[in-house]
């Protein structure tokens, strides 16, 4: 079949694929772990008829008889970002009649070099349906509803007007280029969220905390959308505050990649994370590779089954607990491999380092650049609503929690930013090493 066609059945194989999902998000955990039981051993047969996981079973005297439950896959070997990143290579390089037929993405690029990610037209249809069963499950309706959602970095931004499906009230959404959330251009783009009421809101998190600040420090009112979604980056508690004071209580967070589609989500008032566990596999792993509550983030896609991604290192560590036998996360860390890097060769978690704005208020925006083994630069932003700490008492506060992690290790200093302007590849990392 060729592309084209493919690309035009897209919408309808992503409307079959969402009718075979849960709506209720594992409410019948017993069903929902049949099925992910179901879908684990079913993706472990498909990917042994491919050389590249061939070669893993077999190095570990394997097959896919060995793997009919999530917790089997701990059996199995961990896939990191540079070997997913040499299987693709491989196979765009040896499959040239394939290839034109395959849908290509890449990620960011926030850990140094993008990934340039491969998969089928089937795979591309189910990660949608995927999306739009999590925009469901919080009570957005993807047919009535009106969203605004951020530009892609390999797309270019749809007109701003309706179509004509759009005007029934069908579909309604448009897509917001972050090349404009800059200086006074910011009041446009408010004066454009309130004018068409979006019921939900997904924008990266940098952009969408922009736009709350410029709100707050302007004093302009925005018209609070019944929902809102900060993608790309982790939602931490400084973050959570700026954002609700001005787009309210109906923040959803949602954690995934590129490589693995969205998986995770905490939906308002929960102190829980959900997964996807009829699209998804998410165990975590201790220090010794053994399933555990605490530890590292290992994904698996189940839907993935012409370019599987098995047990992916996700680089990110988290909390969670076991119930009737499904996974649920308390509490998500942010990248493992963020590291402080000391003088003499060792390495040490920055964990620590972001738990210290949780420690005082008066902070919209944070991050920590280490400049060299003796210099840390500490960016701070203002948040323009709470003046209980001057800025002084917050620098002192920084200071005092730093050399108590540190001692005189570090310089610290401390700028003072009207916002932390984002990377390169619109992420903004709350942690960035120059050593």
């Amino acid at each position: 079949m060729g592309l084209q066609l493919h690309k035009k059945l897209i919408n309808a194989s992503t409307l079959w694929y969402l009718l075979t999902l849960d709506k209720t998000m594992s409410a019948d955990e017993k069903k929902s772990k049949a099925i992910q039981n179901r879908k684990v051993h079913k993706l472990m047969k498909k990917a042994y008829e491919i050389p590249f996981y061939r070669q893993r079973f077999d190095q570990n005297h394997l097959t896919p008889d060995d793997f009919f439950c999530s917790e089997d896959l701990v059996k199995f070997p961990v896939i990191t970002k540079d070997e997913l990143r040499a299987w693709m290579k491989e196979l765009y390089d040896t499959h040239p009649k394939e290839r034109d037929s395959w849908d290509a993405t890449s990620t960011s690029g926030s850990t140094g070099i993008p990934l340039k990610l491969y998969q089928s037209q089937r795979e591309h249809a189910c990660a949608n349906a995927s999306w739009i069963r999590i925009l469901m499950s919080f009570g957005y309706h993807p047919f009535s509803g009106k969203m605004i959602t951020f530009e892609s970095s390999y797309r270019t931004e749809k007109k701003s007007q309706d179509s004509f499906v759009q005007r029934f009230g069908i579909l309604q959404r448009r897509r917001l280029s972050e090349k404009r959330c800059v200086g006074d251009g910011m009041k446009d783009v408010i004066r454009e969220l309130n004018e068409y009421e979006p019921d939900l809101i997904c924008l990266r998190k940098n952009c969408i905390v922009r736009i709350a600040l410029y709100a707050q420090q302007h004093n302009i009112p925005v018209k609070k959308p019944k929902w809102y979604i900060p993608v790309s980056e982790m939602v931490d508690e400084v973050t959570r505050n700026i954002l609700e004071k001005t787009f309210g209580p109906g923040l959803v967070d949602a954690y995934g990649s590129d490589e693995t589609g969205s998986c995770i989500i905490k939906r308002p008032g929960n102190d829980y994370y959900d997964i996807c566990n009829d699209t998804h596999v998410v165990n975590i792993y201790d220090e010794n590779g053994n399933l555990s509550d605490n530890g590292r983030v290992i994904i698996t896609p189940l839907y993935k089954t012409d370019f599987p991604i098995i047990n992916y290192d996700i680089g990110d560590t988290a909390s969670s607990y076991t119930k009737n036998g499904l996974r649920y996360v308390t509490k998500i860390y942010g990248r493992l491999n963020d590291t402080i890097k000391h003088e003499h060769g060792e390495d040490t978690s920055v964990l620590e380092l972001r738990k210290i704005p949780n420690g005082i208020t008066g902070i919209a925006q944070f991050r920590y650049v280490q400049e060299s083994y003796h210099d840390l630069r500490v960016e701070l932003v203002r948040d323009p609503q709470d003046t209980t700490y001057s800025q002084k008492e917050i620098e002192d506060f920084f200071r005092r929690q730093l050399t108590s992690l540190y001692q005189d290790e570090f310089r610290i200093h401390i700028e003072w930013l009207d916002v932390i302007p984002p990377d390169p590849n619109g992420k903004l990392r709350c942690f960035v090493c120059n050593v």
